[in-house]
């Protein structure tokens, strides 16, 4: 059996040292020269069937918006809207195993506000249906903390990457939690603060929210 002889010398204080040896026996065969590729891939969830997104009214409490071409987000006191969007990832056929390097929610803005406004994105911890209302929102639960922020640009039609890595790559372990986002705008009202986004029913798949996950396995 080959061995290998390791010596290991350490000095101690100042101006005096102390030495001493280990021999370690290590067996031919426990010596592994080999290498391990990851496997990387990207999913991009677009499909209607496996996107589910509606905005819910302070105004309208009873309301269900679920079929509207829109999602509107507003932060008008008594009058404001949130928008809620989830994705199916079972079609990306993920191991639990995998790991999210990215993982990117992309929405389509229709209009604008009159100025750019700062949205908070929550991640959502309960199930809830594309019916759901103003009232029945205010029972889910949430996460203690944003996911993120993002600015909503002043520009009709852009296409918004929000990182959303961090929730995603739990949900692979866990994708039976897959909840979705809450998306709010929580600035002071000012001028029109109505960020209207493309829905899952807006039209051609382009227009619709988006989710692209980089991952390896």
């Amino acid at each position: 059996m080959k061995c290998l002889a390791i010596v290991v010398a350490a000095t101690l204080g100042l101006g005096s040292t102390a030495g001493f040896a280990a021999t370690l026996s290590v067996g031919s065969w426990h010596v592994w020269a080999g290498s391990q590729a990851l496997t990387k891939g990207t999913c991009t969830v677009t499909a209607a069937s496996s996107i589910v997104d509606t905005y819910v009214q302070e105004s309208s409490p009873g309301t269900s918006s679920g079929s509207a071409a829109t999602a509107l987000v507003r932060a008008t006191t008594g009058s404001r809207d949130w928008m809620l969007v989830r994705f199916d990832l079972s079609g990306c056929a993920l191991p639990t195993t995998a790991g999210a390097d990215s993982a990117t929610m992309k929405l389509v803005v229709k209009t604008t506000a009159t100025a750019a406004r700062t949205l908070t994105v929550t991640p959502v911890l309960s199930t809830w249906s594309g019916t759901l209302t103003w009232t029945q929102a205010q029972t889910l639960t949430y996460g203690s903390g944003a996911t993120t922020t993002f600015s909503t640009g002043t520009t009709n039609g852009a296409t918004l990457s929000v990182p959303v890595t961090i929730d995603v790559d739990a949900l692979i372990k866990n994708p039976s939690a897959s909840y979705g986002w809450l998306i709010t705008d929580g600035g002071s009202p000012a001028g029109s603060t109505t960020t209207t986004f493309n829905s899952v029913d807006a039209g051609p798949a382009a227009n619709r929210p988006q989710l692209v996950v980089n991952y390896e396995k």
